[in-house]
């Protein structure tokens, strides 16, 4: 085994006057364990001298016995106060608050009745805290809530006590106020139980007198009450006009009285009647005249159908001549517009505007483009749209506008379109067509004026006059 320097052994001596375990002095020093045991028996039996750098520690341990001994405190009993110290560091109290602790517990070790119910009520706290999860300071906000509450109740429950109070002696006067009006209905009732057996008393006398004086008896009231029903049933009457007969007999008090109102009834109806028939066959010839007139606006309403129903197609064929009509005379009148600026030009060209001479020579160059089967050039944007067709072709012979004569112009321009105007000029059958046109417009506008008129006036304006007639 190798021998361990004099600088480990005084550095092992230095760790352990500073308190560390030998695990931790064997680790630091990087000596095993059992070498840092026997250097320190060796130290503690004096076979080793403190080391030179130790002076602060020996002081030190002077200083700790001097305040044991101050104190009479012995090395077991600062053990135990370290492991009080040890102990009030895991509940987490803080130096300054050790004091005050102890005081605490010292307040709770007394036997005295107070320090009792703190220990109580502070197991109760953490009692409560362990099954409800509340800690000191929600359980004390609860009870201030609670007691907060508890005061309100107490003055709601002072303010019901006096509404139960008033309403008791409320009900109290209404209880005797009702009382006393029972008891007078009560008395009331007695009362008039009293009039009325009297008067039922005086009734049954009168009538016993009634059938003494007349000799009757209920017998003899049962056997006509069930003759007059029997009656009453062969005459094939209703419940409802049996019970009414009743009544009028129990009313008039006599059957004999009642056959004369019905006699006089029956003679104030008869009238009446009578007076209806007459109203019935004066009405009846008023519905055959009625009817007659309805039967007359039938046929007139369906004749005029008809005659609408034929007008109408009439006038849907009109219509499509007219259109047709109309196609071809704007064509022809086209061909004479072109023919008049043609001629117009040829023969007076400073007399035409410069619309008409615009107009002209469109034509002339779509003319002259079409026959020689050249199409105009399409100009496109950048979309595809076509946006201009300006290619106009060379024409065969050139008009030299420098030329000072305007009827040498004149003449050279004629020749270049004397081949492409001469099917322009107006025939006989071209102004047929333009008189033919212009009269039919005439007839049309007065077709439509007399259509617009009978709309105005209705389809059915002549099935009335029957009616007013």
């Amino acid at each position: 085994m190798r021998e361990i320097n004099t600088q480990k052994r005084i550095k092992v001596i230095k760790l352990f006057l500073t308190g560390l375990s030998y695990d931790e002095i064997a680790r630091q020093v990087g000596i095993a364990k059992g070498s840092v045991v026997h250097i320190i028996n060796e130290f503690r039996e004096g076979y080793l001298s403190v080391p030179p750098d130790m002076t602060e520690y020996v002081d030190a341990l002077r200083q700790v016995a001097v305040d044991l001994r101050k104190n009479n405190t012995s090395i077991t009993q600062v053990k135990s106060c370290l492991r009080l110290d040890a102990k009030l560091k895991e509940m987490g109290v803080s130096n300054e608050e050790s004091e005050q602790c102890l005081d605490i517990c010292q307040d709770i070790a007394s036997p005295t009745v107070s320090s009792g119910k703190f220990v109580a009520a502070a197991l109760e706290l953490a009692r409560l805290e362990a099954e409800n999860g509340l800690t000191y300071g929600e359980v004390i906000a609860d009870y201030n809530e609670k007691l907060k509450r508890s005061a309100e109740m107490d003055t709601e429950i002072v303010k019901k006590n006096k509404q139960l109070s008033e309403v008791v002696f409320k009900h109290k006067q209404e209880k005797e106020q009702a009382t006393s009006e029972l008891n007078s209905i009560t008395k009331a009732i007695a009362t008039a139980q009293d009039v009325f057996r009297k008067q039922k008393n005086d009734l049954k006398s009168q009538l016993n007198e009634y059938l003494a004086r007349n000799k009757l008896s209920w017998k003899k009231v049962n056997i006509v009450l069930a003759l007059l029903d029997r009656a009453l049933d062969k005459s094939c009457l209703t419940q409802r006009e049996i019970n009414h007969l009743t009544n009028r007999i129990s009313y008039t008090g006599s059957l004999v009285n009642v056959i004369k109102q019905s006699e006089g009834e029956k003679d104030g109806l008869q009238s009446e009647v009578d007076e209806l028939a007459r109203k019935k066959q004066t009405y009846s010839s008023s519905v055959k005249e009625l009817k007659s007139i309805d039967d007359n606006l039938q046929k007139s309403i369906y004749k005029n159908t008809q005659e609408l129903d034929r007008f109408n197609s009439e006038v849907r064929t009109k219509l499509v001549e007219l259109a047709v009509l109309k196609e071809t005379t704007s064509r022809y009148t086209h061909n004479l517009y072109v023919a008049r600026l043609i001629i117009g030009f040829l023969f007076a060209p400073g007399s035409l505007s410069d619309y008409d001479i615009d107009r002209l020579v469109s034509h002339m160059i779509g003319l002259r483009q079409k026959r020689l089967g050249i199409e105009p050039k399409q100009v496109k944007d950048a979309s595809g749209n076509v946006i201009c067709e300006c290619q106009v072709p060379r024409t065969s012979s050139t008009v030299r506008l420098s030329e000072k004569d305007i009827d040498n112009v004149r003449a050279e321009f004629a020749q270049m379109l004397s081949p492409l105007v001469k099917d322009k000029l107006v025939s006989r059958f071209d102004y047929d067509m333009a008189v033919m046109k212009f009269e039919t417009e005439k007839q049309m506008a007065y077709l439509m004026g007399t259509m617009e008129e009978r709309n105005r006036k209705g389809p059915f304006s002549n099935a009335s006059r029957p009616v007013s007639s």
